[in-house]
C-alpha cells in the first residue's frame, strides 16, 4: 500500500499541468494571533503547505500536502491532509481541509476550513473556519467582509467584520477588524512568486 501510494505521489507531482506557484503569507492581531505561511503548488497541481499558527496557549506547527481541483471559471479547490504538531501537551494528530478560492466577475472568495483530530497528548477536536473573505475588487484595491469560527468541545467564537485589501506586484495587504465573541485587528501580507 505505501508504495503504491508513493507511485501515485510521484505521477501527481510530475506531470505538468499549470505553473508552478509559491505563497508567503504572514498574519498578526492585536489578539496575538500568528500566523506564518508558506505554501507551493507544482505544476502537477499537488500542493505542500507548510504553516505555523499561534494563539494564546496553543502554538501549532503543521506540515500538509494537497492537490488543486482548477475549473475553467477561476475556482480552486484544493483538499488537504496535515501532520500537525503542537508545543503544549505533547500534542501531535492531523488536519483535514480544504481551501478555496474563487475569482469571478469582480468578485473574490478566499476560505480555509479544516478539521483537527487529536492521535496524541492532552487535547480534543476541533474546527476552524480562517477565514472565509469576500471582497470586491476596485482596480488594485478589494473592500469585503471577512469571517472565521473556533469550535471546540462545543464551545463557538465566530467572528465577522470588514476587510481592506491592497494588491501590488508581489501580492497583498490586508487588514481587517472582526466583531464576535472577540474582537480582533488582524494585519496581513501575502507574496505570490
Amino acid at each position: 500500500m505505501k508504495k503504491a501510494l508513493l507511485v501515485l505521489f510521484m505521477f501527481l507531482l510530475f506531470i505538468s499541468q499549470t505553473k508552478a506557484q509559491h505563497f508567503v503569507e504572514g498574519r498578526v492581531a492585536d489578539t496575538r494571533y500568528r500566523y506564518l505561511d508558506w505554501s507551493y503548488t507544482f505544476p502537477s497541481r499537488v500542493t505542500v503547505d507548510i504553516f505555523y499558527i499561534g494563539v494564546p496557549g496553543n502554538n501549532e506547527f503543521n506540515l500538509g500536502l494537497g492537490y488543486a481541483f482548477k475549473s475553467k471559471v477561476s475556482l480552486t479547490l484544493t483538499p488537504l491532509m496535515y501532520a500537525v504538531i503542537a508545543k503544549e501537551n505533547g500534542q501531535k494528530g492531523i488536519k483535514l481541509a480544504l481551501l478555496v478560492n474563487l475569482e469571478r466577475e469582480g468578485w473574490k472568495v478566499n476560505s480555509f476550513l479544516a478539521h483537527y483530530i487529536p492521535l496524541s497528548g492532552r487535547g480534543s477536536s476541533y474546527q476552524v473556519l480562517d477565514t472565509l473573505d469576500i471582497t470586491r475588487v476596485f482596480k488594485c484595491w478589494e473592500v469585503g467582509v471577512s469571517n472565521g469560527f473556533f469550535h471546540q468541545e462545543g464551545s463557538w467564537n465566530p467572528q465577522t467584520g470588514p476587510i481592506l485589501k491592497f494588491n501590488d506586484s508581489k501580492g497583498a495587504w490586508a487588514i481587517s477588524y472582526r466583531f464576535g465573541s472577540q474582537r480582533e485587528l488582524r494585519v496581513g501580507r501575502a507574496f505570490v512568486f
